[in-house]
């Protein structure tokens, strides 16, 4: 049988006899529950389309406890606050702001504290939403790990008026209104094999994310960071940088695209990952930037080797290319 959940749009496909959370659960769903016996209408649920038996009586419309129905044909559930197996739900929180300094290049390093109470949950590498006056939210990524609890980290280039509102607002109301966390370009789990991690200007945070959180978790794999800029004044302070240059894993190039003659590296970042790794069959890469860069690292890594599916990149998800 198979059962479809709106709004999700997932699809169930269930055992004979199975009841319908059973079945959830053993596929990896998070559902709201808890008694079990149909008893605490926790689990509650509107049957659309198809039949059911719960109680034994057969029903074909209207609200059933999926903790006792069992489908007895395919069927289509409403079903709200079912969540697949790495997702997480979305919260919205108050929080105050911690600190809110210039660290370079323009950008402003902002640091949010959530309130105490029921743990914060996302996965390193995913974003927020802020809420701005006079204006719609701005997604930004989290620079935080998981590990961090309560404490969270922005990149913000403040050069747009729209961005330079936005610091002078957190200054000013020492608040921040979130939602979080939203993205699937990120580290649920890690992986099994080399991670190459790309970041243009502030994407540096979602990778900032990433590589706190390879760190906190042991990760033996090698981690090869490319960060690019368009000049060398662009770079900006991570506080954990110098940390970073002593772990035996991670190798963290700089790279400046518009202004050679500066003591490092010049190109495009796609060009050095090119020139470090040879074989690129086996790595993982993590891409943040611009829909033009990402696209443009995506077509560059695949021609010299690299399989597609093992590049993530949220731009994947918000300007997919036709």
């Amino acid at each position: 049988m198979q059962v479809t959940l709106q709004p999700s749009g997932a699809v169930l496909t269930l055992e004979p006899g199975e009841r319908i959370l059973e079945g959830a659960r053993r596929l990896g769903y998070d559902c709201p529950s808890s008694c079990r016996n149909g008893n605490c209408h926790v689990c509650a649920a509107l049957l659309v389309e198809g039949r059911v038996r719960q109680d034994g009586e057969v029903r074909d419309h209207g609200e059933l406890f999926t903790c006792i129905a069992e489908p007895l044909e395919d069927c289509i559930l409403l079903w709200d606050g079912v969540l697949a197996l790495g997702e997480l739900p979305v919260r919205t929180l108050a929080c105050t702001v911690s600190e809110c300094v210039e660290v370079g290049g323009d950008v402003w390093r902002v640091r949010l504290r959530a309130p105490a109470g029921k743990p914060l949950r996302y996965h390193a590498g995913q974003y927020l939403m802020i809420e701005r006056d006079g204006a719609d939210k701005a997604a930004f990524s989290l620079a935080s790990a998981p590990h961090g609890g309560r404490d969270l980290e922005l990149h913000v280039l403040a050069r747009e008026p729209s961005s330079v509102a936005l610091i002078e607002q957190l200054q000013r109301n020492g608040l921040a209104r979130i939602q979080l966390p939203f993205g699937d370009t990120h580290l649920a789990e890690l992986p099994d094999g080399p991670l190459v991690l790309i970041a243009a200007g502030t994407g540096m945070g979602q990778m900032h994310s990433l590589v706190e959180h390879c760190r906190a978790n042991g990760f033996k794999h090698p981690v090869h960071l490319y960060w690019g800029v368009r000049r060398p004044e662009d770079f900006y302070a991570i506080e954990h940088w110098d940390e970073w240059q002593r772990l035996p894993n991670l190798f963290l190039h700089k790279v400046v695209s518009d202004l050679c003659g500066w003591e490092g590296r010049c190109g495009m970042l796609h060009e050095a990952v090119c020139e470090d790794i040879g074989d690129l069959n086996d790595v993982y890469v993590y891409a943040s930037g611009s829909p033009n860069m990402v696209y443009a690292t995506l077509d560059a890594l695949v021609e010299a080797g690299m399989d597609a599916h093992r590049m993530r990149a949220d731009v994947f998800a918000y300007a997919p290319r036709g």
